[in-house]
């Protein structure tokens, strides 16, 4: 009884199938094995990727496209190499290509079905660059099997490539050769699906792709190709989705590189680009729901597109807004922007492109003043202005033409215009009026001219009581429920007054309010302080951040606005001190107060109409220290100043750019203000800046060094002098003791000898007591005057001889200086000579060494130059030549290339000749052994008559005759056989020549010899040798 056969399950047959498909010799076992594993590459990936990749590829190669199997790909498991190609079928590449996207793309409900097989598979082709070479040299148009499918199979195979490993098919697509180009080409493709497929692949290749391999697609004319497509599909509203991917392929390549918006912006594109933003204009005729939408997304994208060539601080920018505004684009931006048929965010955006193409070039933001737009010919919001705003009047005249064309209707320059929307539409799309605020602030900001124009504009009209669009009224008389357009009536003078004194003292001369009619008469400065404090009570977070943050940067560093706020501004300071109390509630008011109050004490003055001794116990202890610390510190803490210079502006925001600024840049300085001591000012920055010139401040730091130098010399020879002093006065009393040491010993002296004239008297006082009783008295006396006028004299001389010495010291100790300091004066420059000397020695040495040098370079210099101009006219020449040279070699070149096929020919007539010659040679080898056993038989046969010529002479007669006879014949048959093997040889040897002949036409011809023939050639040689020999 015959056994139920085994279930077979699906692995077991994927392995069967995997093994046929390696193992089977036939096309068409191989593509039956294809088919089995495609009906289970959807429920199974994992099982017939793991199985089957490698084999899919080798047959991809093998029988799709016709190549023997000698890469590395073409090798079984077991290395055995694939059978040799039998020609490319188209049909198998569909199958196979067919097979591996299924394999990307499996059944959800599979249970193999994982992210890692696309993973896998990714590796698999990209690994090697012949896989991917592979894929794109199916992208060739001039290929036999671009088919259809092929190409589209191509396309979405390296799409889910790129989608799962895009760094290594982008290098891999790098280094294949026309990898590039291929890829562009799809582009021109005629048929849809595979045209959208290569414009996908382009999108995610470029998505985040290196530098390198965005400027290979952008030089590959991509640009134009993209704008021919958008307007073969019909433009941006029936284009559709291709319309927005061929934006998205555009946006990848431009942004954030310089090279790619220059060749951009030079090929033209620029004005392609206007042209197509123009048609986001919608039809005066009805149009279906779908086209208008579609219009849309794409005009979208196009102003997405154009805002990367705006990107602020970038190189390439200045250039680019040059550009584009020559083209009109400014025009074409602010007409979309007033079509109030199209969509709030289309307009909003292209503000935001109108604001990015004139912010920060002062030439585009005097020209763009001068643009018109058109007005409506009824009521909507958006497009009614008045007649006189502050930048200028209106007029119908249209210097600028609209880039949407309708019946003539009156124009409103575009100040105006924005100016009305910003601040006059409180219905208005808040969104829009943010966007128009931020257009006039890129057209003030960094030009002080237009600034000062702006503001005089401003207060002229708020004199004249204009009932048009104007900051200032706005700001001192908003309108009720309209915080909007204070707050961008705030940012607007916010950037007029930032470091602009001038602006700031303007603001402050102007006047609200009319004294003949009995009203109160405030400075513009006091009236934002009476506004701010009625926003405080209840708190308005809209209101309160529009006046505290203006007021902050319009008093910041600039003492008399502070002065005159405080002249009126009691009140004001009590609401301050109540908002920043905890028990507000509300943080950023908190805050916005703190900065204020703290602003207000940093720039006070004693002479200020609240002195800063009263202001700070006002701050110290009616508010506390703590809790200013605390409401700044919250304050610090929002998220619109947290994250100011790390996210783009938000369109919501409540704070202008110039308070953040601030706030940010002086945080450390505000929360350090209310430490501050009452008596120390802060220098006001008009006195610094009229009073401090840093050329002057440098002088005078140099004569503050100068006198302290001074001074310090002059205390030190003071020391000097004195030690000189002290010295000479201990000279002088040594002096003294030793001339009254003198004076004692000659009193000792004068007593001795006083002694022994008495004696001398007594002895002779017997024989002369006459003489000395007459002449004692006169002795006496003239005694006693001796010795007063000695003691006198003595202590002259010693007086004398003490100033002497002293002097004689002192001018010793002068000259012993003034030698010592000449000793090191000359000693030093003794060195310094010697030194100089040395080095001058040393440079002389050097520059004659050098002399001698250059000198022998300039000579080598003037050999080669007259060499290098020599060789100069020879290349010259023999480019001359060479270019002649090419020419003709082009045309032998061509006449080669015609002679290819002749040659071709001629070598299958010489291969069939030399298979005849081969023929005929085999067959005269054989008559030439025939001929050699002949030979062999006619030497014996000579032998043998030799040898009976030798024999006895008994022979007879007969005998000798028919020996006689034999030895004739057998020479005779020797003469011939030589002459005939003479004949074959030489036959032979012509035969050779030929075949040699032949040898070196094949490879003159690219053909090649068989290494077969060669050994079989080298075989006859020797042949031919040893027969040689033997016939010798």
């Amino acid at each position: 009884m015959l056994k139920t056969p085994p279930l077979q399950t699906a692995s077991a047959t994927i392995d069967t199938l995997c093994a046929r498909l390696h193992s089977a010799t036939l096309r068409e076992d191989r593509r039956a094995a294809i088919l089995g594993l495609r009906s289970f590459a959807k429920q199974y990936p994992a099982s017939v990727a793991s199985g089957s990749l490698r084999e899919l590829l080798t047959t991809l190669r093998r029988d799709g496209l016709g190549e023997a199997g000698s890469t590395t790909d073409g090798l079984g498991r077991d290395g055995r190499r694939g059978s040799a190609a039998e020609g490319g079928d188209v049909d198998t590449i569909r199958l196979v290509l067919e097979t591996l996207l299924m394999l990307f793309n499996p059944d959800s409900s599979s249970p193999e079905a994982s992210d890692e097989i696309a993973y896998f598979m990714a590796d698999g082709f990209s690994m090697r660059q012949d896989n991917v070479t592979l894929l794109l040299s199916l992208l060739d148009p001039a290929s036999p099997f671009a088919d259809y499918y092929s190409r589209l199979y191509s396309l979405q195979l390296l799409s889910a490539i790129c989608a799962a490993r895009p760094e290594r098919l982008q290098e891999c697509i790098l280094g294949a050769p026309l990898g590039v180009s291929r890829l562009v080409a799809v582009l021109d493709d005629a048929r849809d699906a595979v045209r959208n497929a290569g414009l996908l692949l382009l999108v995610g290749l470029t998505s985040g792709a290196n530098e390198e391999l965005r400027k290979i697609v952008a030089f590959e004319d991509v640009f134009a190709k993209v704008f021919s497509l958008i307007r073969a599909e019909g433009g941006l509203a029936e284009a559709g989705i291709t319309a927005q991917d061929c934006l998205s392929l555009l946006a990848n390549l431009i942004k954030g590189s310089p090279s790619n918006q220059t060749m951009f912006r030079e090929s033209g594109c620029v004005s392609q680009m206007i042209q197509m933003l123009a048609h986001a204009f919608p039809p005066s005729a009805p149009e279906a729901a779908f086209l208008a939408q579609a219009r849309e997304k794409a005009a979208w994208g196009l102003l997405r597109l154009l805002e990367l060539f705006l990107e602020p601080g970038e190189t390439s920018t200045a250039q680019n807004q040059a550009g584009f505004f020559r083209a009109g684009t400014a025009q074409v931006l602010i007409d979309l922007a007033y079509v109030a048929e199209l969509p709030p965010p289309i307009r909003t955006l292209a503000l935001k492109c109108t604001a990015a193409l004139i912010a920060s070039n002062p030439p585009l933001q005097e020209a763009f003043a001068a643009l018109t737009i058109e007005a409506a010919s009824s009521a909507p919001p958006e497009l009614k202005v008045a007649t006189q705003t502050n930048g200028s009047r209106s007029g119908h005249s249209s210097a600028k033409g609209s880039a949407r064309p309708s019946a003539e209707r009156p124009r409103h320059y575009i100040i105006e215009a924005l100016l009305d929307l910003t601040l006059a539409k409180a219905q208005g799309d808040s969104l829009l009026r943010a966007a128009a605020c931020s257009l006039i602030q890129s057209y003030l900001t960094t030009h002080d001219r237009i600034k000062a124009h702006f503001l005089a504009r401003a207060i002229g009209g708020h004199a004249d009581h204009e009932v048009a669009a104007n900051v200032l009224n706005t700001l001192l008389h908003p309108d009720a429920g309209d915080a909007a357009s204070v707050m961008y009536a705030s940012w607007i003078v916010s950037d007029l007054v930032d470091d602009q004194l001038e602006a700031k003292a303007a603001l402050a001369a102007v006047i609200e309010g009319n004294e003949n009619e009995g009203e109160d008469v405030l400075t513009f400065i006091q009236a934002l302080g009476s506004q701010l404090q009625a926003a405080l009570q209840p708190a308005d977070e809209r209101l309160v951040g529009a006046y505290a943050g203006l007021l902050t940067v319009l008093l910041w560093d600039f003492a008399e606005g502070v002065n005159n706020l405080l002249a009126e501004g009691s009140g004001l300071l009590q609401a301050l001190v109540a908002a920043v109390s905890p028990a507000s509630g509300d943080s950023l008011v908190a805050g916005l107060s703190a900065v204020l109050l703290g602003t207000i004490y940093e720039f006070s003055t004693k002479d200020s109409p609240i002195p800063r001794r009263t202001l700070a116990p006002l701050l110290t202890q009616r508010l506390g220290r703590s809790k200013y610390l605390d409401a700044l510190s919250q304050l610090r803490r929002q998220p619109a100043i947290r994250d100011f210079d790390l996210d783009e502006p938000a369109d919501e925001a409540l704070l202008s750019r110039n308070f953040t600024d601030i706030f940010m840049l002086e945080f450390s300085r505000l929360r350090k203000a209310i430490d501050k001591d009452p008596g120390v000012e802060v220098l006001p920055f008009s006195i610094a800046e009229d009073g401090v010139d840093r050329d002057v401040l440098d002088e005078l730091r140099q004569q503050v060094q100068t006198a302290k130098e001074a001074l310090a010399a002059a205390l030190e020879e003071k020391m000097k002098e004195q030690q000189v002093r002290e010295q000479e006065v201990m000279a002088r009393e040594k002096e003294v003791q030793t001339a009254s040491a003198e004076v004692e010993r000659l009193r000792r002296i004068n007593g001795a000898m006083q002694v022994g004239h008495e004696g001398e008297l007594e002895g002779l006082g017997r024989r002369h007591e006459d003489v000395l009783a007459r002449i004692q008295g006169e002795h006496q006396r003239a005694f006693e005057t001796s010795k007063v006028e000695g003691e006198r004299k003595l202590e002259e001389r010693l007086r004398e001889q003490g100033v002497a010495a002293a002097q004689k010291v002192q001018e010793a100790e002068q000259k012993a200086v003034e030698i010592g300091n000449t000793h090191r004066d000359e000693q030093s420059r003794h060195s310094e000579m010697a030194r100089q000397l040395q080095a001058l020695t040393a440079q002389h040495t050097e520059l004659g060494t050098r002399e001698v040098e250059v000198r022998r370079r300039f000579e080598d210099l003037t050999l080669r130059h007259e060499k290098i101009t020599r060789e100069h006219g020879v290349l010259r020449t023999q480019a001359e030549q060479t270019g002649s040279e090419l020419e003709r070699v082009r045309a032998e070149s061509e006449a080669r290339r015609e002679s290819i096929v002749k040659f071709e020919a001629e070598m299958q007539e010489l291969r069939e000749e030399l298979a005849g010659r081969e023929a005929e040679l085999a067959t005269e080898r054989a008559g030439f052994g025939d001929l050699e056993r002949e030979l062999e038989g006619v030497k014996a046969s000579l032998v043998a008559a030799q040898t009976q010529a030798n024999a006895p002479v008994g022979s007879t007669v007969a005998d000798d005759a028919d020996v006689q006879r034999l030895l004739a014949e057998a020479r005779e048959a020797e003469k011939v056989a030589k002459e005939e093997l003479e004949g074959m040889l030489l036959l032979m040897g012509d035969l050779e020549a030929k075949k040699d002949v032949y040898r070196e036409k094949v490879k003159e011809l690219g053909g090649s010899v068989s290494e077969e023939d060669d050994e079989e050639e080298d075989d006859d040689e020797e042949d031919e040798g040893a027969d040689e020999e033997g016939v010798d």
